[in-house]
């Protein structure tokens, strides 16, 4: 077995003050009307969109790499059309409470 060395990238990264951001955590209904854990983030007047767009992937990262290997639920985020106002949301594999509960307490790692 070779070991090879995973190259490390360091990239400058501008960083924003989010401590106005609003976080409303809910245990919503899917279109199919199955659970579906969601975090709705509202961010202050005069955020751009690429400010809550940044905070979206950022969300979704980090809730990508705290997900367990076992975990088949899919992270999605949406920006919504009023203004600063977006959510991420889990996509459950199997839609029942226990999933339900388990993606719920991921999302609230999120709220600090």
């Amino acid at each position: 077995m070779n070991a090879t060395a995973i190259p490390f990238h360091v990239i400058p990264m501008k960083v924003i003050d989010f401590s106005n951001v609003r976080l409303s955590l809910d245990l919503g209904k899917s279109r199919y009307g199955t659970a579906q854990p969601q975090l709705d983030i509202f961010l202050p007047p005069g955020a751009t969109h690429r400010q809550l767009s940044a905070l979206l992937h950022a969300f979704a990262a980090s809730l990508e790499l705290n997900t367990p290997a076992s975990e088949r639920w899919i992270v999605q985020s949406e920006r919504h059309s009023e203004p600063n106002h977006g959510r991420i949301y889990l996509e459950l594999a199997e839609g029942d409470h226990a999933e339900a509960m388990r993606g719920m307490m991921l999302l609230n790692t999120l709220l600090g």
